[in-house]
């Protein structure tokens, strides 16, 4: 009989990692019913949706609370499809606020429950972790260090290598890429990364960009780039940018557009490991609202915010978080990134060091197999 697969990924982040889990899950079993919450590249690579990320893009402990009642309904009614369609294993990728709530209530009703990029407990709450082995038969981590930290907790871990090192991959020559955008090869290019929700882009481009007015008054040569998320629409981008005449917005390039920068100032999340991997010197920025910030303060117990320094175990990139996210403070870091050489041969030689961390290519394949001898068992 063809395997009957849920998987759930709630972000943007998830949904790319999930499409090559997707394709890599149809090349073990090509009958398999795969179905569940996800986005574009989920559904590209056969997968059937039932609710798609873009409709759950909030950042935040008060964004969500406001959005409550929302989730609960989307969360009972894929309660209801488990029990209707008894899927012989529920895939969750990474999303813990939601997911783990979900496994608790598929084990109760007998389903395997497989977690594939862990919740970062080991950040804000070290003491969930024995409490997911009651309910987790089997996590792929994505980190080398997760593995004994969720074994302590009685979990079934394995490292399958950063799925990120499988997506990395380039369709315009940098000629092609300038040429595209209308931008000069000749003079330095700072892209801005400012997230792929709807708060992030509001809390954190108008800042980036306040940055690059200052560094504009002195080098009116640098280029600027911004990059659009494909789960953030047209006029929200446009809005900001219009008040700073020189950004040139980028879609559906981003891998590009941050390899063949200069420097970059990035939002906190995966994207710092994106381009830790693309070895493009930068700076991490992140802000919240002040109630959705200190709720986190108390919660996260690691001295770095950004995946890049977390990996790392030290920061081998600046970050600059809540208050201290400002133009004043970006300013003078981000010039060095732009016309120090010397220092940007420092960021890459720490960056390197990241890079050797994240395992080898073939994530998605090595989960894919741990997902059908999970079934199979």
């Amino acid at each position: 009989m063809p395997s009957k697969i849920m998987i759930i990924a709630g972000e943007a982040s998830g949904d790319l990692h999930g499409g090559q889990l997707v394709r890599e899950l149809f090349s073990q079993d090509r009958e398999a019913e795969i179905f569940g919450m996800g986005g574009d590249l989920m559904r590209n690579a056969g997968m059937e949706l039932y609710y798609h990320v873009d409709d759950l893009a909030y950042i935040g402990f008060f964004e969500i609370i406001r959005h409550l009642g929302f989730f609960y309904r989307i969360f009972s009614h894929l309660v209801k499809e488990i029990r209707r369609r008894k899927p012989d294993v529920l895939v969750l990728i990474d999303y813990p606020g939601f997911n783990l709530r979900l496994a608790r209530k598929a084990q109760k009703m007998g389903i395997r429950i497989f977690y594939y990029i862990a919740p970062q407990v080991w950040a804000w709450g070290q003491s969930r972790a024995q409490k997911m082995g009651a309910f987790i038969d089997k996590m792929a981590v994505i980190f080398d260090f997760e593995v004994d930290f969720f074994k302590k907790a009685g979990i079934d871990a394995v490292f399958v290598g950063h799925p990120l090192l499988d997506v990395l991959k380039f369709k315009k020559t940098r000629q092609d890429f300038f040429t595209e955008f209308h931008l000069d090869p000749d003079r330095p290019v700072l892209a801005l990364l400012p997230g792929s929700r709807k708060q992030e882009i509001e809390n954190l481009l108008p800042i980036m960009l306040d940055t690059v007015k200052n560094i504009s008054a002195q080098h009116p040569e640098v280029q600027i780039t911004v990059s659009q998320a494909p789960t953030i629409g047209d006029s929200l981008i446009q809005e900001i940018v219009s008040h700073y005449h020189c950004a040139v917005v980028v879609k559906s390039a981003t891998y590009e557009q941050v390899k063949y920068a200069t420097a970059a100032i990035v939002a906190s999340g995966t994207a710092t490991l994106e381009t830790a991997l693309l070895n493009t010197p930068f700076v991490i920025g992140y802000k919240v609202s002040p109630v959705s910030y200190f709720i986190g303060k108390c919660l996260i117990k690691i001295p770095y915010i950004g995946l890049v320094n977390v990996v790392a175990g030290e920061k081998v990139v600046p970050e600059f978080i809540q208050q201290n996210f400002n133009a004043q403070m970006l300013t003078p870091i981000v010039k060095k990134l732009l016309y120090d050489e010397e220092y940007r041969r420092e960021h890459r030689a720490r960056l390197a060091g990241v890079q050797q961390k994240l395992g080898q290519p073939g994530a998605a394949l090595r989960t894919a197999k741990l997902v059908m001898e999970t079934i199979h068992r």
